[in-house]
């Protein structure tokens, strides 16, 4: 009988997986800008509580970190538009490094193999890829997806508020949810839920932001034009995990080949900047993460392509908080610690 019980229920909870794997897929639209509002809240609480304790008003704490919000997102599009326009001022100064460094490339590359390649023909394709033409063609692709990214944006602010407005009240909301007898356990997974969230968002905050730091020194101290904002893409992409400082390094060695006169000013900028990166991820990073928000590579990766196939770029930069949020939700179910450990490191 037992037997038959633990079967129906293994059933029906694989039914109930796929279900919510459906829901997932359908509601992206919605769930995508709810889970990056959730983060960044849980995130801010702390900043709620310190106005809080100087007696603010509730809304006027809101409109404070939400106007703060804002002025830092503009600060920053300000900076990489202006940069932006700066590298495509410079595109007849890329055009022709280009031009030159293929020319000797080619060169080499015809007397290797014995082809000939045409050296015009290659420079003006990669010169009208940089070109106004190219943009003015493209377009339409090129506003759709500011569009797509400016409805995230405000969606994403709106949810904000809102759960900036309520998060203060969270216990009475689970008190009745759960009602007399289970709020007390609502209460506590939630807050194991909150601590384990926060306690990760943090510690990678902090690390994204040393790195970006330290790319943007290194470029700097290498002399390569534009230090700063490559080191925010090192920021950003840096929540990317696994594979997101390698990618951000990808144009600081392209924007080096052609600037520099040697190949190899651009490779010993690459290997400083990723055996920064490598300190920081694989020495001192580990340190700071607790067990509980933990996850082993082959869970991170996995995680990666998972949430990248529900809810594309975005669920590749929320993968690793829906993970350890996964974790922690399992954590609180009995016989599932199997894959807790699964999911966790070595050292738990």
């Amino acid at each position: 009988m037992n037997n038959e019980l633990a079967s129906i229920r293994m059933i029906l909870i694989f039914f109930a997986g796929i279900v919510i794997l459906f829901l997932l897929y359908l509601l992206q639209d919605l769930l995508v800008p709810l889970m990056m509002a959730m983060f960044i809240a849980l995130l801010l609480q702390p900043l709620l509580l310190w106005f809080d304790k100087r007696k603010l008003p509730l809304w006027l704490s809101v409109s404070i970190i939400w106007i703060g919000l804002l002025v830092v997102i503009f600060t920053i599009g300000t900076v990489i538009y202006k940069t932006g326009t700066q590298i495509f001022g410079e595109k007849d100064f890329i055009y022709t490094h280009v031009k030159i460094k293929l020319s000797s490339w080619l060169q080499l590359y015809n007397q290797i193999t014995g082809k000939e390649l045409d050296l015009e023909g290659t420079v003006e394709n990669i010169k009208s890829g940089i070109s106004s033409e190219f943009i003015m063609h493209n377009s339409g692709t090129i506003f759709g997806a500011l569009g797509s990214l400016l409805e995230e944006f405000l969606l994403t602010a709106i949810l904000l508020v809102i759960i900036l407005s309520g998060i203060m009240r969270y216990e009475n909301y689970l008190s009745y949810l759960g009602g007399e007898n289970k709020s007390l356990k609502f209460i506590k997974a939630f807050e194991d839920i909150k601590s384990a969230i926060v306690s990760y968002m943090k510690v990678k905050f902090i690390m994204s932001l040393m790195y970006g730091l330290g790319v943007m020194i290194i470029c700097y101290l290498f002399g390569l034009q534009f230090a700063f904002f490559w080191g925010f893409i090192g920021f950003v992409l840096n929540f990317l995990p696994v594979f997101g400082a390698v990618i951000g390094l990808v144009p600081v060695f392209v924007m080096g080949i052609i600037q520099f006169d040697s190949i190899y000013t651009s490779l010993g900028l690459i290997v400083v900047s990723y055996g920064y990166h490598f300190l920081l991820a694989s020495l001192i990073e580990p340190i700071f993460m607790g067990n509980r928000t933990s996850l082993n590579t082959i869970a991170v990766i996995m995680g990666l392509l998972f949430w990248g196939y529900l809810w594309g770029i975005y669920g590749m930069f929320l993968s690793v908080p829906m993970m350890v949020l996964t974790k922690v939700i399992l954590s609180q179910i009995q016989g599932a610690e199997v894959i807790v450990r699964l999911l966790g490191n070595q050292r738990e």
